[in-house]
């Protein structure tokens, strides 16, 4: 069971008779990826039905899905939770999306107006930009743009009304949350109720406001996949959550394939891979300078600059990937033995996956056989061997 079962089951209920959850968080958040610039204005408060039925007037179903990307399914989800009693007539108040490829910045935000008391501030994770990508991997050595427009957000948004708020995102939406939380003014710090990062990466050093963080502790939940590779960058031990995922390996950071059970998640554990994946990124990036962070950031982003987005570049740029972990391995001595180290450890575990999903194949097969098919051809009767004998 996953987020669209939940909407079917627990759809017809409205937050008057089902408090706001877990789960509703993740839809939330896994939503504000759809790109609504082209059916509402900034300053236009429309209900999630009206703006799934504006979007899906411009395109289908078939269209947002074919990509394939890690968040096709957002404006699906915004339609069927449009379709429910619970989330149809919520309101979408105070939109707004910016992608400025000159300072790379991808930032996008709405709020989710829940009843007259309370509202979720949704901050939208990487999209399927090259400009949002290389925001990603700037975190790694500076303050990004999203980062300071999530700040301004929620100090000009939820500073305005008595509403209590929830504040979360998926991904990067994740890490803005956090980060636009953090440093809110007190007024605004004072009328938050949760903070969810759902597997976004943490605070880095650099962007880091210990004083500010301090005030947000003991009110930020991170929820992670058991295998969690994004999440668990720049940890800042908050407390997790760990659900469970029918999606491998690097899909668990998908959102959609993360397990539900009623209003929560089925609850599972980090893998001992994820903290040996966790350990190798730190000893990457602590290997290299804030300088030599820059340098590689922008000579991936010209290994992807032939492609418009990055659905565009795993299907056409394969050469160009190979070309940029070329490259990195050679940027920095450390840097190179620990991204090597980093590849090894990867392909070990596809290997492994791999070689688990045959044998568990050959398994189901081999269980789905007659019974005297299982038995070894060359294998006489013991009455056959007994006669061979006497013989």
């Amino acid at each position: 069971m996953n987020f669209y079962d939940y909407l079917t089951w627990r759809g017809d209920l409205t937050f008057d008779r089902d408090q706001f959850n877990i789960v509703d968080n993740l839809l939330f958040a896994y939503s504000a990826y759809t790109d609504l610039r082209e059916v509402i204005t900034t300053d236009e408060p429309i209900t999630v039905h009206e703006a799934a039925e504006r979007f899906f007037k411009l395109h289908t179903e078939e269209e947002c899905l074919k990509s394939g990307s890690l968040i096709a399914h957002a404006p699906v989800v915004l339609r069927r939770m449009g379709e429910s009693k619970r989330f149809g007539d919520l309101l979408i108040t105070d939109y707004v999306r910016e992608i400025d490829e000159e300072t790379s910045t991808q930032f996008s935000a709405m709020h989710f107006v829940i009843d007259n008391r309370n509202s979720y501030v949704a901050f939208c994770g990487t999209d399927d930009t090259i400009i949002g990508w290389k925001e990603d991997f700037q975190l790694s050595y500076r303050k990004v743009n999203a980062q300071l427009k999530a700040a301004e957000y929620l100090n000009r948004t939820a500073d305005k009304s008595f509403h209590k708020y929830f504040v979360g995102g998926h991904s990067k939406g994740g890490n803005l949350a956090v980060y636009g939380a953090m440093e809110a003014k007190d007024s605004v710090k004072k009328k938050i109720i949760r903070i969810y990062s759902n597997d976004g990466p943490g605070i880095s050093s650099i962007a880091m406001n210990e004083k500010e963080f301090k005030k947000i502790g003991n009110r930020m939940i991170k929820v992670l996949p058991e295998l969690s590779v994004f999440g668990m960058l720049f940890d800042n031990h908050e407390p997790k959550i760990v659900v469970k995922s029918d999606k491998n390996f690097l899909y668990e950071h998908d959102a959609v394939g993360w397990m539900v059970s009623g209003t929560d998640f089925v609850r599972g554990t980090l893998s001992p891979d994820c903290l040996v994946i966790q350990d190798v990124l730190n000893e990457f990036l602590e290997a290299m300078t804030l300088e030599e962070r820059a340098e590689l950031v922008d000579q991936m982003y010209s290994a992807f600059v032939n492609a418009e987005n990055t659905t565009d570049f795993t299907q056409k740029g394969l050469s160009a990937v190979m070309k940029f972990l070329k490259e990195v391995t050679h940027l920095n001595e450390n840097a190179g033995k620990s991204m090597e180290k980093l590849l090894q450890i990867l392909g070990k575990m596809l290997t492994e996956r791999a070689e688990g999903a045959v044998k568990s194949t050959v398994k189901n097969v081999t269980d789905a056989l007659p019974d005297f098919l299982k038995q070894p051809l060359n294998r006489n009767s013991k009455a056959e061997e007994e006669k061979d004998e006497k013989e």
